[in-house]
């Protein structure tokens, strides 16, 4: 099962978590493209989603469906999907 890992503040983690936030938007940088595209660049397909809020070794983490992400002004938005768990 392949797993998009996502570092986001308290503030996004709530919102996911209340189920208010739908798409997680990131800059088209090439850390972000190497994460959603492979080397032929084509988009790589995700099972979920992780979010993690914070760096902490014991940081709150919410797993979600992944339902594919579209670019738009040099942004990727993310969409998340239902909260698995």
């Amino acid at each position: 099962m392949l797993t998009l890992k996502i570092i986001i503040k308290k503030e996004w983690f709530d919102q996911i978590a209340a189920g208010a936030k739908k798409i997680e938007y990131r800059d088209e940088v090439p850390f972000w493209t190497s994460r959603l595209f492979n080397t032929e660049g084509k988009k790589r397909k995700y099972d979920r989603i992780e979010f993690i809020n914070g760096y902490n070794k014991d940081a709150r983490r919410l797993i979600t469906a992944f339902e594919g992400f579209t670019t738009r002004n040099n942004t990727y938005c993310i969409k998340i999907g239902k909260i698995l768990k």
